[in-house]
C-alpha cells in the first residue's frame, strides 16, 4: 500500500483536487489518503470509497511536521508519499514513483519533477545551505529577479537532468519514502514547526548513507505559493525560527555527507 500523508491548514478546497487526482491516476497497489486537519474550524468533506479510503485526524495546529508524523502514525502504508494539499500527481506517478525506490535500495527519499499549473517545471531541489546563501535569501536583493552565481549554484539552476540524479534535497511538499527509512514515531523532526523539517531529513537521509534523488519520470503538478519569500510576514519568521534550530541542531551549515554508493548518478561539486 502506499500512504499518502498531507496536513491542512485553510487549504480544503485544495485537498479535493489531491484527491480527485489520485482516483484518476489510480496506482496498482493500493492508495490511502491520511489528513491531519490542523485547521479544525475546515470541515474536510471528501468522498470515501474503496478507490481511495480518506481518513481525516483532527488536530490543533501542531505544525507541518508534527501534522505528517501524526498522519505517519495512522497509515499502514509500505511506501510514503508526503504531499501538500496542493499538489496534484500526474499520469502513473505513484506506479513510477513505488516502483523506483523498489528497484534501488540506495535511494531513501524520491523528489518528483514539479510542474506548475500552467506546465513550467518548477525549481525544486537545493544544495544545503551556505553562509551567503542565508544571507542573499534573507536580503531584499533577492526580490530583484536576477541571482548571483553562488544564490544559483544552490537553486542547481539551469543543471537538471533528465534522468535520476542525486541531490542535496528537495521541497518536502513532495517527496517518496519507505517505511524503513522512517522511525517508530514520525518521519519528520518536530522541533521543526515549519521549514527546514525537509532540509533536516534529507541530511538525515544522506548520513544514513542513502540516497535523496530527483526523478524527472515522476511528474506531479504544484501551485506553490512561497509565503517565507517575504522575510516579515508570519512564514518568515517561522522560516527563520527553523533556520535558527537547523544551525544549532547541527552547530552550522553541514554539508553533503559522503556517500559509499555510487548506483545513482549524482552531481559533483569542485
Amino acid at each position: 500500500m502506499i500512504s499518502v500523508l498531507t496536513v491542512n491548514y485553510h487549504s480544503s478546497a485544495d485537498l479535493k483536487r489531491l484527491a480527485d487526482s489520485l482516483r484518476r491516476h489510480a496506482a496498482d497497489q493500493p492508495v490511502e489518503l491520511i489528513i491531519t486537519n490542523n485547521s479544525v474550524e475546515d470541515t474536510i468533506q471528501l468522498p470515501h470509497d474503496s478507490a481511495l479510503p480518506v481518513k481525516v485526524l483532527p488536530s490543533p495546529n501542531i505544525g507541518f511536521a508534527a501534522g505528517i508524523n501524526l498522519a505517519y502514525r495512522e497509515a499502514r502504508g509500505d511506501v510514503f508519499f508526503i504531499a501538500n494539499p496542493d499538489v496534484i500527481v500526474l499520469k502513473d506517478a505513484m506506479n513510477r514513483a513505488a516502483g523506483y525506490l523498489q528497484e534501488h535500495e540506495d535511494a531513501g527519499i524520491l523528489l518528483p519533477r514539479l510542474r506548475s499549473p500552467d506546465g513550467d517545471v518548477q525549481s525544486s531541489v537545493r544544495r544545503f545551505y551556505t553562509w551567503p546563501v542565508v544571507l542573499y535569501a534573507r536580503s531584499p536583493f533577492r526580490m530583484l529577479g536576477f541571482h548571483p552565481a553562488f544564490f544559483r549554484h544552490y537553486l542547481y539552476h539551469g543543471q537538471m537532468p533528465e534522468t535520476p540524479t542525486a541531490v542535496d534535497w528537495g521541497l518536502g511538499g513532495a517527496m517518496f519514502l519507505r517505511r524503513s527509512e522512517c522511525g517508530e514515531d514520525g518521519i519528520f523532526d518536530e522541533r521543526f514547526f515549519l521549514y527546514f523539517e525537509d532540509v533536516d531529513l534529507c541530511y538525515r537521509t544522506w548520513a544514513r548513507n542513502r540516497r535523496v534523488v530527483y526523478c524527472p519520470q515522476v511528474e506531479c503538478t504544484h501551485a506553490h505559493r512561497r509565503h517565507s519569500r517575504v522575510p516579515y510576514s508570519r512564514a518568515g519568521w517561522w522560516h527563520l525560527q527553523s533556520l535558527f534550530r537547523f544551525i544549532v541542531k547541527y552547530r552550522g551549515l553541514p554539508k553533503r555527507p559522503s556517500s559509499s554508493s555510487r548506483r545513482i548518478p549524482t552531481f559533483t561539486d569542485p
